[in-house]
This record gives structure tokens, C-alpha cells and sequence, in this order.
């Protein structure tokens, strides 16, 4: 019999109150089988006993630990009184049911009481059985109901190992779709509010620079918007219309550029595709690159390369000028915000590559990853 709660294959297609029809049937044909057998060795009196011992495990499912109780005093009875041999069976499926449901100690207790009172009743009762024999007996019991508690203790805990697989998958996509929001947010509103700023400063001497810039700043948040539309279409339920576009890659690195500021120098060596989920943190880390740089520097003055090392790897260096252009003061940031650097190395790290990050001795800042795109890239 099958453990409701672990529905494998065709078996686990059943719902609940079929699996209590199947419980029924089954204790039905096993207490008219056993009772008829033990009708013909033992008389009507034994075999009574046998088929009213199975019955409660028509109820298994929904009160494992009392039905458990209820067939071991009716099999204790049984073989203590009528000399039922074969009354550790339903012991043996009641325990599977108590190990496969009930929690490790109750599940424990259960078995250590079913043994110990099988054991009494084979040994203590007085029967015409020698010592020796009742010994190989309460032997051989004890190991056929021991088994069905091992098997269902495995599928409890595979069960365990199961939800909690389950839920940490849940945790990884709640932090990843965490990092791409901080990516995506980070960066454009960084653009935009630096982009602004200049705008502003330069709006009654450049009002030519002031119009490119709030040029950039529109362009910015529209492709926020966009990937915040894409992202909050992945939290939604399949069939609600919700369109979900391509991740970024390499060929958004020129939007990217330009839109955090006509100063990035970027440059890309043609090669062979990447893995998506390479372009992914290819395009990630370039982007959180240029975000520092206009949030810290306060100028995404910077030189954007990457290269190919091989049909193995590829290589990503930014780097930022050492003095800023623009005519204001960026606000210093508070201590211990932001996770622009820790972002980067886990999305390096996720791809089985490596980032650091520095001030130049010249000036300015650098930051340098090397990410394998081989087949065993990890996802």
C-alpha cells in the first residue's frame, strides 16, 4: 500500500478520498483472506479475530498512530490467545503508515512499543512452543515489521529532502529575481537622477546639452520600465497575458552605453554566441560597472572592453577615469549601503568565473572579470 502524501507516478494521481476507497478495498479483500485462512488452520473463532485485526486499516491515512494501536492490541489478542502466526502482517502495514507520516520520535515509540508487544505475547503466554522456537519467532517478527517502518522512514525523509529542495529553489529565484531588480533599478535611476542633475546645471549657459541630456534621462527610464515589465511578467501566473520578453545581452551593451552617457568607450570582439545566462551576467556586470561609476565618480566616463580568451572564456574589463566632468557634487553615499560589488562577484561566481575590483595607481577604478563559456558553464 502506498503512503498518500508521496503520490508517485500513476498512484499519485489519486486524490485523497480515492486513496481511502483503495485503504477500504484493500483492508476488505485482506481481513476475508486472512480470516479464511486462519478459519481453516484455526477454526471460526481464529479466523473472526483475523479479519476484525485488518479492518481499522481501512482508516490508516487519517489516524495512522491510533489505527497502529488498534491492530496491535487485536494482533497481541490474537496471537496470544488463538496462536495467530502471521499477526505481525497488519502490524508491519500499520507501521509503514505511522513511518511514512508521523514525525521521527512518535514514529520511534511506535515501533519500539509493537515490538516489545509482539515479543511478550510470543514469549511471556503460555503456548505449546518450545523457548527456542518462540525465540526464532519473536526473531523473524520483529524483523518483517521492522522493514515496512525502515521503507516507510526512507520515503518520509525523501519526502523531507524533497520540500526542502523545493523551498530553497523558491529562496534562489526570490534572490535572483532580487539581484536583476537591483540591477535594473540601480542603474537607471542612478542615470537618471546624475542625468537630471546636469540638466539642471546646465540648462541656462547649454541648453543644447540640457535637451541631449534629458534626452537620456527619458530614454533611461523607458527601458526601465521595460525590464521591470518583463521581470514582474515572470512573478505572474502562466496564462494571465502576461508577455515576457528576452533576457539582455550582448547586443543591448550599446544601448547601455549610451544611455549611461556620451563618454563610455565601449568595445566588443566578435566570437562565437554565448550561453544566455553568460550574456546575462556579461550585460549585469557592465551595467553595475557604469552604475558605480556614475554614482561614485560622478561620471560614467569610462572604457568598457570585452574580449574573447579563447573559445573558452570571456573577459570583461571597465574601467573609470580618474576625475569626474560633471559640475556638481554626487551625495557620498551612507555607510554600508548598496551590494553593487557583492552583486557582480555572485554573478561571476554563478557562471564559475572570477571578479576583482580596485583603485588604479594612476587613478580611477577598474574592475576586471573573466567568465568561462565553455559547455560546462554553470547556469
Amino acid at each position: 500500500m502506498g503512503d498518500g502524501q508521496s503520490r508517485p507516478l500513476v498512484a499519485g494521481r489519486l486524490r485523497d478520498g480515492q486513496w481511502h476507497g483503495v485503504d477500504t478495498v484493500a483492508a476488505v479483500l485482506l481481513a476475508l483472506a486472512f480470516g479464511a485462512s486462519e478459519t481453516r488452520s484455526g477454526g471460526w473463532g481464529a479466523g473472526a479475530v483475523a479479519a476484525v485485526v485488518w479492518l481499522p486499516v481501512a482508516v490508516r491515512r487519517r489516524w495512522p498512530v491510533r489505527v497502529l494501536y488498534t491492530v496491535l492490541a487485536g494482533a497481541v489478542f490474537a496471537l496470544a490467545f488463538t496462536g495467530w502466526e502471521e499477526s505481525w502482517v497488519p502490524i508491519g502495514a500499520a507501521l509503514y503508515t505511522v513511518a511514512a507520516r508521523e514525525p521521527r520520535r512518535r514514529s520511534a515509540t511506535a515501533l519500539g512499543c509493537s515490538l516489545g508487544a509482539v515479543a511478550a505475547a510470543m514469549v511471556l503466554v503460555p503456548r505449546p512452543v518450545p523457548v527456542s522456537g518462540a525465540a526464532g519467532g519473536v526473531v523473524f517478527a520483529s524483523l518483517m515489521m521492522t522493514l515496512p517502518w525502515l521503507v516507510g522512514t526512507a520515503l518520509r525523509e525523501q519526502r523531507s529532502y524533497a520540500e526542502l529542495a523545493a523551498r530553497q529553489a523558491v529562496t534562489d529565484e526570490r534572490l535572483r529575481i532580487a539581484r536583476e531588480l537591483h540591477d535594473v533599478v540601480a542603474h537607471h535611476l542612478t542615470v537618471i537622477a546624475v542625468r537630471a542633475e546636469v540638466a539642471r546645471a546646465v540648462a541656462s549657459t547649454n541648453p543644447q546639452e540640457a535637451e541631449h541630456t534629458l534626452a537620456l534621462v527619458g530614454t533611461a527610464g523607458r527601458t526601465a520600465l521595460t525590464e521591470m515589465r518583463r521581470m514582474l511578467g515572470v512573478l505572474r501566473s502562466p496564462g494571465d497575458g502576461a508577455e515576457l520578453g528576452s533576457a539582455p545581452g550582448l547586443a543591448d551593451l550599446p544601448a547601455l552605453a549610451d544611455g549611461a552617457g556620451p563618454r563610455v568607450e565601449l568595445s566588443v570582439d566578435p566570437g562565437p554566441p554565448l550561453p544566455p545566462g553568460v550574456e546575462l551576467a556579461v550585460y549585469r556586470i557592465v551595467q553595475e560597472a557604469l552604475t558605480n561609476a556614475v554614482r561614485h565618480a560622478g561620471s560614467a566616463d569610462c572604457r568598457v572592453n570585452l574580449s574573447r580568451t579563447g573559445p573558452e572564456a570571456v573577459e570583461i574589463e571597465v574601467v573609470n577615469a580618474a576625475q569626474s566632468r560633471i559640475p556638481f557634487r554626487i551625495p557620498s553615499r551612507r555607510p554600508g549601503g548598496g551590494h553593487g560589488l557583492i552583486g557582480m562577484r555572485e554573478r561571476a561566481a554563478m557562471c564559475g568565473g572570477t571578479l576583482s575590483a580596485g583603485p588604479l595607481a594612476t587613478g580611477g577604478f577598474r574592475v576586471h572579470a573573466r567568465l568561462p563559456c565553455g559547455p560546462e558553464t554553470a547556469r
